[in-house]
């Protein structure tokens, strides 16, 4: 769409925090509250729906990796916040 990876993150953080008036969102800074996403940028063929179900092609896609509200895990797509299943002592054992 035209924009560089620092107005989309602007545009997705602090530009909507500072619109409803909440300046202590959308932002890390000491004593604010944890909230990150994680986000891997994919290269490829991608098709974009609009409203009116028109699409926009690209060749770049942002996919949420992991979400951290208030300092827990709240979505993590591919575990990497938690350990390897095989690394984690069976307990009673």
């Amino acid at each position: 769409m035209g924009l560089s990876l620092n107005d989309v993150i602007s545009r997705a953080t602090i530009n909507p925090a500072m619109a409803i008036k909440r300046p202590e969102l959308g932002n890390i800074s000491v004593g604010s509250v944890a909230d990150v996403a994680v986000f891997s940028l994919r290269k490829g063929d991608f098709g974009y729906l609009d409203i009116r179900d028109t699409k926009m092609k690209g060749t770049q896609k942002l996919e949420a990796e992991l979400t951290i509200r208030a300092g827990r895990i709240a979505w993590d797509l591919n575990g990497i916040g938690s350990p390897v299943w095989n690394a984690v002592p069976v307990s009673g054992k």
